[in-house]
């Protein structure tokens, strides 16, 4: 794992402090929240947007919370691509709720594209220390893809496992996890070769 100070996931998590401020947060969830129908109506940026809006107090702590969290893990793995994943992953997750879920008219938090970053982090994290010949954290890398996947399929039988709905204020969507975990993989299949990105079809963690 790593130490360094995880800026990226500290910008995100300021920005969607910012967000949830007394000041902006009536503007922001009029514009912002991922919106089932504007969406539809042509309003495309919410499958990003949506993401920083939340339904309280506990809700933002709980998801900043986790997102430092992975970000002290895995952000130095991800480094660049840790803007590819999230904007894979934010893309995979709105989209995926709007066409899968109907009854589900909006959408806030960022838990969804959280289990993107986990999954990204951990298959790169892995691939870098098997690469640097550390192979005991190559395999908690792997343990923490496999405890993600796990968490996702409890929560489908059992319902969410650490949150609490009425407390956070927001029902916790759970489709939303697997689709972010699903869009952090897609993720890694994305690579740069001569300037330019490309899908790569085989293994995403060449």
């Amino acid at each position: 794992m790593t130490t360094r100070a995880p800026f990226r996931s500290l910008a995100l998590a300021a920005v969607a402090l910012a967000a949830a401020t007394p000041a902006a947060a009536p503007i922001v969830a009029r514009f912002l929240l991922l919106d089932r129908d504007s969406v539809l109506s042509g309003e495309l940026w919410r499958l990003f947007t949506g993401h920083l809006v939340h339904a309280g107090r506990d809700h933002l702590l709980w998801d900043v919370l986790a997102l430092v969290g992975i970000g002290f893990l895995f952000e130095e793995y991800m480094r660049d691509r840790f803007w590819q994943v999230l904007g894979v992953s934010a893309l995979v997750v709105g989209a995926g709720l709007v066409i899968l879920e109907p009854g589900l008219p909006d959408y806030r938090g960022l838990s969804g594209v959280l289990n993107g970053l986990w999954v990204a982090g951990a298959l790169l994290g892995a691939r870098a220390e098997i690469a640097a010949g550390n192979r005991p954290v190559a395999w908690l890398c792997v343990a923490a893809v496999v405890l993600g996947l796990a968490k996702i399929l409890l929560e489908a039988h059992f319902g969410p496992l650490f949150t609490d709905e009425a407390r956070l204020g927001a029902p916790t969507v759970l489709l939303s996890h697997a689709l972010g975990f699903a869009g952090g993989v897609i993720a890694l299949g994305f690579r740069r070769e001569g300037g330019s990105t490309c899908l790569a079809m085989a293994n995403p963690l060449r």
